[in-house]
């Protein structure tokens, strides 16, 4: 797309999204209605107001939002969120106040309607003692408030802001050798980290933040399915278990599209553009303050074949026309022993596309002593080949020497790494059981195998399918599990529209109903461990191999292998 057209596009989308908040809160601004979502809303009709000239409609709701935005403002300049009194949750906020002075600096004096920019000055004056000293919680919220201070000192010009980023950024950009922030995250890196960090850039001339972000973009290609779907299996927030599109990326990749003549970004970008664009206003006030967005794309690239792996995250994606695959080995469990905010807590091993039909997800949970599904602690990539290995160690506990007994029986209270208990566990010998689980996972053109095998204790093994939408052939109910298939024979099948899709298993068990185990660090809690879709589950056992074949497409009439 030309960047004429592409600017076009942006401002009449705003402008639309304008007059519905025209009529929206032509009532009022609702009296709960957030910090974030308020100065949004009035970045949305300043930007009407100087695309598309003024209109004392809209100046009337801007006007409005304002007074609600400056009574939310407390006396320390911060605002109420998530979080009370704020930095990080502020400087969102605050970057929008920041970009749409900006963008009404650049229209000229008489741009937007009167007063707004004094107002928003103001505000953004007000902010200042607390952001220069003010802390974070996350890893992206140091950049979000970077770019914050960046913004206020390009709009007031206050000495100490700069030195202030310097501090946060001599921590240095958490950005491993593979392309990904710690967090892991396309939603926090698309819409908190990329952003700021270029913001940064172009504000204070630090061009090698460009590059930190260049690297995360240039992991997209290879993970972004035909639809624009981004794939967020290895992330540590919130998105690991959600849908997340490539067009939340829209101006970055358009900028390295374009600056760079990138053409395997350029065909993101046209990813992005077909679902609308979401956030046109974002996107429009970011292309009125840098020329570079509005440039021409060049001819994009089709969509990279083959495999990619990025050992840093434990991923790896294998691409075959329409057919995807991709393994993950990445989880933060074993290392930390916990389900928490903040880790790669997935214990999907496998997820495959063919077109609209999808598994997506295949997870394997051994039954050994409530410890959950199998999150590998080793990840091999040879060629095409990915070996996955988990060893658990569990066992019993003996009495504690001799020395360390106490007659009153009061013992420290310890971490046996599933509970605890007053036992001193540290202290005493135990016996041990193990087992360990490899599972060999090879992709093809036409979809994948995976070889499961098992040493160590025998025991019972459950192995889970979790399917898309679809009709769906060769399961039954699960005799004791509401709204869990079953399958019992060789194979299922997944019809999706004109995509298909089949899941071959041998080596399973046919006569007995099986389980899948969330683990105690669920079910303590009344929680589950799941994945939305459909659920089919396999019983299988340690004391033999389990095959599982997923083919597609054409390919998916051959004979169970």
């Amino acid at each position: 797309m030309r960047g004429t057209a592409y600017l076009d596009l942006l401002t009449a989308t705003t402008a639309r999204e304008a007059d519905a908040l025209v009529t929206t809160l032509a009532a009022g601004v609702p009296a709960d209605l957030p910090h974030r979502e308020t100065m949004r809303a009035v970045k949305v009709l300043v930007l009407a107001d100087v695309t598309t000239g003024p209109d004392p409609d809209r100046a009337s709701v801007i006007g409005a939002l304002l007074d609600h935005l400056e009574a939310q403002q407390g006396p320390t300049g911060l605002f109420d969120g998530d979080n009370l009194v704020s930095p990080p949750d502020s400087s969102f906020t605050l970057n929008d106040v920041c970009l749409t002075l900006e963008v009404l600096a650049r229209a000229g004096e008489s741009a937007g309607p009167a007063g707004v920019a004094d107002r928003l000055r103001a505000l953004a004056a007000r902010s200042v003692d607390a952001l220069v000293t003010g802390g974070v919680h996350t890893p992206n919220h140091r950049w979000e408030l970077c770019s914050a201070l960046a913004g206020l000192h390009h709009v007031l010009g206050d000495p100490r802001l700069v030195p202030r980023i310097d501090e946060w950024l001599s921590e240095g950009i958490d950005i491993d050798a593979d392309g990904f922030y710690s967090e892991r995250s396309p939603n926090y890196a698309a819409y908190v980290t990329n952003p700021a960090l270029l913001t940064i850039a172009r504000l204070l001339d630090r061009p090698a933040l460009r590059d930190v972000v260049r690297a995360q973009l240039r992991t997209l290609p290879s993970l972004v399915d035909d639809d624009g779907e981004v794939v967020t299996v290895q992330s540590r927030r919130q998105d690991q278990r959600e849908t997340f599109g490539v067009h939340a990326f829209l101006s970055q990749l358009r900028w390295f599209a374009v600056h760079d003549g990138d053409a395997s970004l350029a065909r993101l970008v046209a990813l992005g553009l077909a679902a609308g664009p979401p956030d046109a206003s974002r996107h429009l006030a970011e292309a009125l303050v840098d020329p570079v967005l509005v440039g021409d794309l060049p001819e994009a690239a089709p969509a990279p074949e083959g495999t990619t792996a990025w050992p840093t995250v434990g991923l790896v994606r294998h691409r075959s026309g329409t057919t995807t695959t991709t393994v993950f080995g990445g989880s933060d469990h074993r290392a930390t022993g916990r389900i928490a905010s903040g880790l790669a807590n997935s214990a999907t091993v496998l997820q495959v596309r063919h077109g609209d039909a999808r598994l997506r997800a295949l997870r394997i949970s051994p039954e050994f002593f409530d410890t959950g599904a199998f999150r590998p602690d080793r990840m091999d990539v040879d060629g095409t080949h990915v070996t996955l290995v988990e060893e658990r160690v569990s066992g019993y506990y003996q009495p504690l020497p001799a020395p360390l007994r106490r007659a009153d029986g009061d013992y420290p209270l310890t971490d046996e790494g599933r509970f605890f208990a007053q036992m001193d566990f540290p202290f005493r010998p135990r016996s041990e059981l193990r087992l360990t689980t490899r599972a060999d996972v090879r992709p093809t053109d036409h979809g994948v195998t995976v070889d499961l095998t098992f040493a160590g204790v025998s025991t019972a093994v459950g192995l889970e399918l979790v399917l898309g939408d679809g009709d769906l052939d060769g399961v039954e109910p699960h005799p004791r599990l509401t709204d869990v298939g079953w399958l019992r024979g060789d194979e299922l099948v997944l019809r999706t529209g004109a995509d298909e899709l089949r899941v071959r298993v041998s080596g399973h068990l046919a006569d007995v109903p099986p389980r899948f185990d969330d683990g105690e660090l669920f079910t303590y809690v009344h929680g589950e461990d799941r994945v939305p879709g459909r659920r089919v589950l396999v019983a299988a056992r340690t004391d033999r191999p389990l095959h599982v074949e997923v083919v597609t497409g054409r390919h998916a009439a051959g004979p169970v292998r």
